[in-house]
């Protein structure tokens, strides 16, 4: 994967997560981590393809780059 999450995409997908009734915790409770890791990927901080796999597993998109597509098109073709 060569995206990574920007702080505006984290914001757009922690939205979709929220519309779902999915928290962080709640996620990082179905991946045996710690809410704050799910926390720091989403604001970009840090990276994991575990993390982000699950991500947009969970929202229903075929590939993280899919995610993130759909976050910049919400957000105004934000690049």
């Amino acid at each position: 994967m060569g995206i990574r999450i920007k702080p505006e995409d984290g914001l757009w997908v922690s939205y979709q997560l929220k519309l779902r009734g999915i928290t962080h915790q709640n996620l990082a409770d179905q991946l045996g981590i710690r809410r704050d890791t799910v926390t720091k990927i989403l604001r970009g901080i840090r990276h994991s393809t575990r993390i982000e796999e699950a991500l947009y597993k969970t929202l229903g998109f075929s590939s993280f780059e899919a995610m993130i597509a759909a976050s910049h098109r919400s957000n105004g073709g934000a690049a």
